[in-house]
């Protein structure tokens, strides 16, 4: 099913215009006065003027439809309910006091600051959510050996890896909720995680905390967020969690107490501590930096216009990174966060050098092994959302409804900011990049955009639509192959150059045009001035 498809059958499901299209977020549906409701997906017009055969095949995907409906209707109520929740834990919270330029202020983040930094949030104690997002390395992982060696990090048991790359959460308070599907791009938007099984910032909080392969916050087998207000209660800072949210508050059910944990970090991840816009770009939309002859190519590269906003003037070429890394064409409608927060297939290779793949041992990790071992395949967004409406991870297997991938997620993952995506603690640190920390340098990354489809045979490109994408070539692939090959997600799968589908696998960058690129990113990077 064709994105463009799946965002009418959206419509049909929820009766409003496609951006107000809350599939997986749970969002009520805007009123929309132009937009006209497609036909009830139960009666198609004239049925009865096609053959026998055509009739029982319109028939058979009337009913697919209908369970698609269904399915979405269930997210939408599920969602809704969540969401409900929430709302009934934050009335035990006092509303942050915000400044003008919209940051939590007081005493709020202070405390989340405290819980973030907190060491005995742990089971065992000794690793806290700064162990893993560590200024220093932009809120990423701060041990260069183990993103090299790995590109995951380990959890506080010994022997226990997270199956992904640890994400940024700099710029983190500016992704929107979801996810919700976006007819503008033709995908879905926000959320939190690389999956965005977290619909807002401080719903994100609970995961680690009680992840047996992050944080481990488990007794007996079972999640614990008990353990969890015990950390809390016992804590240095317990007299202000009281202050704050009442004394009575660890008398709350544990929910609501980790909740309201959630809450106090999401202030702390509002603050400018986490997200300063000081780079020298930011420098440089003030006037008051300069942009190196190589930077200022790469911005051009970047965003495709010679004033380096898009809709500008069109430069030479267009590496098409603001396609999904983008920021506003009109820089008075927002921030320029270099992220759409869409979710894309851009067909990276699995990492396999992921422990996560030898973690097959259902004894000493009842709740955190893997029992797919190295046939494990990181199906993104699909892997949260079809469970959601009883169907297997990707709906794929004996267990599925026999329509595939009919909301077009599998393989997709979020497009994180550009921000910081080179701030490190020392040059010659490593990071790891990508959702399975795959990749281990910038200038990696940017070449595997530039050519994921082509091989050492000059003009060679590999189609990975057809059923064998590797047969006949004459030329050895540049790349692995990726990790999730799917038509239905995949960018760009036949390699094709030049054009706006053309986001990812054969751009025809030069090599000097890729390390421009590298050196914008570098740009990009908080600590240049202080506003």
């Amino acid at each position: 099913m064709n994105k463009r498809r799946l965002g009418t059958y959206l419509m049909a499901a929820v009766g409003a215009s496609a951006l107000a299209l809350a599939v997986l977020a749970g969002t009520s549906p805007a009123s929309d006065p132009h937009s006209t409701a497609p036909h009830h997906p139960g009666v198609h017009p004239g049925i009865q003027h096609h053959s026998a055969a055509e009739q029982q095949r319109i028939r058979h995907q009337q009913a697919a439809e209908q369970q698609h409906h269904a399915a979405l209707s269930k997210l939408t109520s599920d969602r809704a309910k969540d969401r409900t929740a929430r709302h009934m834990t934050a009335t035990h919270a006092k509303t942050p006091h915000r400044t003008p330029d919209g940051a939590p202020s007081g005493k709020l983040a202070a405390l989340g600051k405290d819980l973030f930094f907190d060491t005995r949030l742990s089971n065992p104690a000794g690793m806290a959510c700064a162990t893993c997002h560590d200024p220093a390395a932009a809120f990423t992982f701060p041990d260069s050996k183990i993103n090299e060696a790995f590109g995951v990090a380990p959890g506080i048991v010994p022997g226990r890896f997270g199956n992904r790359k640890v994400p940024t959460i700099t710029y983190n308070a500016y992704t929107p909720p979801g996810p919700t599907y976006s007819d503008t791009f033709g995908t879905y938007v926000g959320g939190f995680f690389w999956d965005g099984r977290a619909h807002d910032l401080a719903s994100q909080v609970p995961f680690p905390l009680l992840n047996p392969n992050e944080m481990n916050n488990v007794v007996h087998n079972v999640a614990s967020p008990a353990l969890v207000v015990k950390h809390v209660s016992q804590a240095p800072y317990a007299g202000l969690f009281r202050q704050i949210y009442g004394k009575n508050v660890f008398s709350l059910p544990a929910t609501q107490v980790v909740q309201l944990i959630g809450l106090a970090i999401q202030a702390y991840e509002e603050t400018p501590e986490v997200s300063p816009f000081t780079s020298k770009y930011d420098a440089y939309l003030l006037g008051r930096a300069k942009l190196s002859d190589s930077e200022m190519n790469g911005l051009q590269l970047v965003t495709g216009s010679t004033t380096g906003r898009p809709g500008g003037p069109a430069s030479k070429k267009n590496a098409q990174c603001a396609a999904c890394h983008g920021i506003p064409s009109d820089p008075t409608t927002g921030p320029d966060l270099w992220s759409f927060y869409c979710y894309v297939n851009i067909g990276v290779p699995k990492n396999p050098n992921n422990p996560y793949y030898k973690m097959t041992n259902t004894k000493s990790n009842p709740l955190g092994y893997n029992p797919l071992g190295a046939d494990y395949v990181d199906l993104g967004l699909g892997d949260f959302a079809y469970p959601l409406v009883n169907l297997p991870p990707g709906n794929i297997g004996p267990t599925g409804n026999g329509q595939g991938d009919f909301l077009a997620v599998n393989g997709t993952f979020k497009a994180p900011t550009l921000r910081n995506v080179d701030k490190r603690p020392r040059p010659d640190f490593v990071k790891a990049y990508m959702h399975n920390g795959a990749f281990k340098s910038l200038p990696e990354v940017v070449h595997f955009y530039n050519t994921r489809n082509l091989t050492t045979r000059p003009g060679e490109v590999i189609d990975f639509t057809q059923p064998n994408p590797y047969a006949g070539l004459k030329g050895r692939p540049l790349w692995p192959p990726p990790e999730f090959p799917s038509t239905v997600t995949l960018q760009n799968p036949t390699g094709a150059p030049g054009s706006l589908a053309a986001q990812v696998g054969n751009l025809g960058l030069t090599v000097q045009e890729e390390a421009d690129i590298v050196a914008f990113l570098g740009a990009l990077t908080d600590g240049y001035f202080e506003r």
